[in-house]
């Protein structure tokens, strides 16, 4: 029994009882002319182009809003130039106006 169980694990020399699996050759027909459309398909246009955005318009010159004040000079001790009345600046300098030796 011992014989028979062994031929049976597949230990022969022989090949298998099955071909092997052979793919098929695909091929792709090749034409030169275009493929006719069916009648009732309706063919999709290319997208427009979309328009190129306008350049803004220049800045109007008729009288708008009129341009801001320059920038005043700055203040330096060739310059001085006076804080807003009643603002925090001006406190400071009166207090060093009056207590020369505190502000350096």
């Amino acid at each position: 029994m011992a014989a028979g169980v062994a031929a049976g694990c597949g230990s022969d020399d022989e090949p298998a009882a099955r071909p092997p699996a052979t793919q098929p050759d695909l091929t792709v027909p090749q034409t030169d002319e275009a493929p006719e459309l069916d009648p009732g398909t309706e063919t999709l246009a290319p997208p427009a182009p979309e328009p190129e955005p306008e350049p803004a318009p220049p800045p109007s010159t008729d009288g708008g809003t009129p341009a801001p004040a320059p920038e005043p000079p700055p203040d330096t001790p060739e310059n001085d130039t006076p804080p807003p009345a009643d603002s925090p600046a001006e406190r400071f300098e009166d207090f060093c106006n009056e207590n020369p030796g505190a502000c350096g």
